[in-house]
């Protein structure tokens, strides 16, 4: 059921004097469990009938209008996510440092979340029904953290009693319909090597269902105090991954033409090799999940400056960007060689050394705002700089994950600060003057 929170706006609450407790219970007679059961089974251009179970269990129904539904949505509370039971032997949420916000820790296992936002589940707490809804209301694509597809290896890895066969769900969603995005999180020892050829094998034999493989390394913060010893990703193995992936991308193009498993970033990055160019990517299906993303930013915003030389339209104002150690290692070896042409003004990246969780968290989006203030701190005041910091250092409420805002990074220093899209960088620069 969905809880409604407040009377419906005016001219609707007409319709239904509003009770504490009251909850939508069904739509044309149809039980509903959260908003996407309501618009799966909303009537296309007709009245619609809501069930209104009042706390005492009584009923009252009211009829909407074609189009009144958008209406009354904010009336509804938000959707409760289910959380996730396992126990895995890297995950990240267990590596946060005590005293952040309680939201931090919550690890969501949801199957909507996964349709709606992208988030990764295991799939460990899908049951039959929750199998036959994704099918039957085409909740597609779905993004599914496998890890391992030998049973024992991802039991362990997980951190659950019960064995469950990923490749058996998988199966029956692909069969159904539903496009699946795949990923693996390599910890070196546990997942690598033959267990890591048997997990792409596997999975790519479900193509076209699941569509891609993403795999990228353990994160390892400074503060994994009582949990279970794990070795990190080293440019040795980062390489070594690189030439077995390769070698799997090499024999799955001659049958698709796509690659279908692919590295992040980092992995090139931690060798210091090349990286694949962007057409090799699969129309960047995982780019979110850092695959192919300084390729992406590379080709973009060439073609944004060729766009703006073209038009003597470059940018005028030089430009400050702050990033993490991985980041300033892409623009080491890609991205400044773009953004310090000819007729560009001058360009300077710094690197943020993530003191919150350690110096082995390199990556932009797990930049703490107490170390970005320190990264400001250490700039001289003159003269006065326009600042980036990466957007992705922000949640959704614009918090960092130590609960700062922009605002508050900016208090006392006298630089300007910027959070720009990253793949609109150029128009941004531009735009400063």
């Amino acid at each position: 059921m969905i809880r409604l929170i407040q009377p419906f706006p005016s001219p609707l609450d007409k319709l239904h004097a509003w009770r504490e407790g009251d909850a939508v219970s069904a739509v044309d007679g149809r039980p509903v469990e959260d908003m996407l059961d309501l618009y799966y089974y909303m009537p296309t251009g007709q009245e619609m009938v809501l069930t209104i179970r009042r706390a005492d269990g009584e009923e009252t129904r009211v009829g909407l209008s074609p189009g009144a539904l958008d209406q009354v949505t904010s009336c509804f509370a938000a959707m409760e996510f289910k959380t996730c039971a396992c126990d895995c032997v890297f995950c990240f949420i267990d590596q946060n440092p005590a005293g952040m916000r309680s939201s931090v820790y919550v690890k969501d296992e949801d199957y909507r979340l996964s349709f709606l936002y992208g988030n990764y589940i295991t799939l460990t707490s899908m049951g039959r029904r929750g199998i036959e809804r994704i099918i039957e209301q085409r909740m597609t694509p779905l993004y599914v953290s496998v890890h391992a597809t030998d049973i024992d290896v991802r039991t362990r890895m997980l951190g659950i009693r019960k064995r469950i066969d990923v490749l058996a769900i998988l199966e029956r969603l692909a069969a159904g319909g539903i496009e699946i995005h795949t990923q693996i999180v390599l910890c070196p020892g546990w997942n690598d090597g033959e267990i890591l050829d048997r997990s792409i094998a596997d999975l790519a034999a479900l193509r076209p269902g699941v569509a891609t493989l993403a795999v990228v390394p353990v994160g390892l913060s400074a503060h994994r105090e009582g949990l279970t010893k794990l070795a990190p990703v080293t440019p040795a193995i980062a390489a070594a991954t690189i030439d077995r992936v390769h070698a799997w991308q090499d024999r799955l193009r001659a049958d698709s033409d796509a690659a279908f498993v692919h590295l992040s970033d980092e992995f090139y990055l931690l060798a210091d090799r090349p990286f694949p160019p962007l057409d090799s990517y699969d129309d960047l299906a995982q780019l979110d999940n850092g695959i192919g993303v300084t390729r992406n930013l590379e080709h973009r915003w060439t073609e944004d400056l060729a766009d703006l030389r073209s038009r003597d339209e470059l940018p005028r104002l030089p430009l400050t960007i702050l990033t993490g150690a991985l980041g300033k290692f892409a623009f080491d070896q890609r991205l400044t060689g773009v953004l310090d042409g000819p007729g560009l003004p001058p360009l300077e990246v710094y690197g943020v050394d993530n003191a919150f969780y350690g110096a082995s968290v390199t990556v932009a989006g797990l930049l703490a705002g107490s170390d970005v203030r320190r990264a400001l701190a250490a700039l001289p005041a003159e003269p006065v700089r326009d600042v980036l910091l990466p957007p992705r250092m922000f949640n959704s409420d614009d918090l960092t994950l130590d609960d700062f805002t922009l605002d508050e990074l900016a208090t006392g220093q006298p630089h300007r600060l910027h959070v720009p899209d990253e793949e609109g960088l150029i128009d941004f620069w531009v735009g400063l003057g």
